[in-house]
């Protein structure tokens, strides 16, 4: 099915995909980073079984990535120019900057010119902090993107082919990258310096990005699918999330193999676990959206739309708030373990989700997170401008009523402990409407 280039609706569903896949992404760090908690080996192996059900998160975002960026730009005239120039402000700005937080905070060397090769390599690497490397792969993918667009029309005629054949290569590099570097006879830091830098490869996840640009190309058809075998999607997602637990328990309890290598992201059985679970949370944020509509909940809506806009914040900022509350719940290391784990997840969420709509609320910073203001600066300048008359009071100046928000200053976060420096390797309804003024509407609310 071809999609038509002309006025596409908004995709409600990614609002909601995203905001649950960053804040699943805040999950996943609580939970790994607060194994200092345990005190028994079974107590620790329970919590990493934890870590390796939230597994799924970069396979999500790379979906997303690639679902948002194919219904906006396929189909259409399209200028590489521009699209790196747009990309280059909304993700590459922000990854510098926060790359240049991260070295600054986490333990970093004295020396000036050592700190310059420090940052220069983090800047390659995505190393700075353990979460920038999906910055580092959507750039990668943003550099690819003209060629993958290219791509697509040559084989959108034939999307089980395609996407049999990416998920088999999927499989068999995943095999590779947990199996055969040992094969290659490299010396052991050989093999953990390629291993370490898979992940951050844009090819590794090439099965997601191609699975979100056929969603998008059919649409209507991958949703109605959904909608009429929900039971099975729930079913198959409860299937891979078993299969899952059970193989890593296997690893652990008969193999013996180390923690690391049991709770790995990149093995084979995450191909297919990611698309269950990938399967199961698009059909429940598609049904959700639907039921949103259906009552007419405008501010349903628009508080999803706002959940959505600070995904991007939320998965960037999130490690400046949780080093420093991991480091404060040793004092509470008595305490029930799943009590301070999903206390310091509730905290770190929602302290991200408000610093990042603060920020967004302000011009400039709002770039940190990927988006332009809410409030930009001219229009905030002709507010303050039509406001003043009115402001003057007989004893003086008043600061022109609504703009009170504008006088907050976001706290900075504190730096995290060396604890976690360490784990640096590691409106109303839219309306489908014609012309450019609705394609740049939907480039706007759906590309990231």
């Amino acid at each position: 099915m071809e999609i038509a280039s002309r006025g596409r609706p908004h995709l409600d569903e990614l609002d909601r995909l995203r905001i649950l896949t960053a804040l699943s992404v805040v999950a996943v760090h609580v939970v790994a980073y607060s194994t200092f908690l345990d005190r028994t080996t079974l107590a620790l192996q329970v919590q990493n079984g934890f870590v390796t059900l939230f597994h799924f998160t970069r396979e999500v975002f790379m979906f997303v990535t690639a679902l948002a960026l194919v219904y906006v730009y396929y189909g259409k005239p399209f200028s590489a120019a521009r699209f790196w120039k747009r990309r280059s402000v909304g993700v590459l700005v922000p990854y510098i900057c926060w790359t240049v937080v991260y070295v600054r905070v986490n333990p970093h060397p004295a020396s000036p010119l050592l700190l310059a090769g420090t940052l220069a390599w983090d800047l390659l690497t995505g190393s700075a902090s353990y979460q920038l490397y999906y910055i580092l792969l959507t750039l990668e993918f943003y550099l690819l993107f003209p060629w993958f667009l290219a791509f697509l029309r040559r084989v959108e005629r034939y999307p089980w082919r395609v996407l049999g054949i990416s998920f088999a290569l999927e499989v068999a590099l995943l095999y590779a990258g947990q199996h055969a570097l040992g094969l290659l006879h490299l010396p052991a830091q050989g093999i953990g310096f390629v291993g370490g830098l898979l992940d951050r490869f844009v090819l590794a996840y090439q099965f997601y990005f191609v699975l979100g640009a056929f969603v998008a190309l059919h649409l209507d058809e991958v949703r109605a699918f959904l909608l009429r075998h929900g039971a099975w999607v729930v079913g198959a997602s409860v299937a891979g999330l078993v299969v899952l637990e059970l193989h890593y328990a296997v690893m652990v309890e008969i193999e013996h193999a180390p923690l690391e290598s049991a709770v790995a992201v990149l093995q084979p059985i995450m191909a297919f676990y990611s698309l269950a679970v990938i399967a199961f949370l698009y059909w429940l944020t598609y049904r959700r959206s639907l039921a949103t509509r259906a009552t007419g909940s405008l501010r349903g809506r628009r508080i999803w739309r706002r959940l959505s806009d600070a995904s991007f914040g939320v998965y960037l900022v999130h490690p400046l708030i949780l080093g420093p509350l991991l480091a404060a719940i040793h004092s509470l290391a008595s305490w029930p373990v799943a009590v301070l784990v999903a206390s310091a997840w509730l905290v770190t969420a929602a302290a991200s989700i408000g610093f990042t709509v603060l920020l967004l609320q302000i011009p400039l910073l709002s770039r940190l997170v990927g988006r332009a203001s809410t409030r930009p600066l001219p229009a905030l300048a002709a507010r303050v401008r039509a406001a003043a008359p009115a402001a003057r009071t007989a004893g003086g100046w008043a600061w022109p009523r609504g703009l009170g928000r504008w006088t907050a200053t976001p706290a900075i976060a504190a730096p995290m402990p060396p604890t976690m420096g360490a784990s640096r390797r590691l409106p109303e309804e839219d309306k489908s409407q014609p012309g450019s003024q609705a394609m740049r509407l939907a480039e706007r609310e759906l590309a990231d």
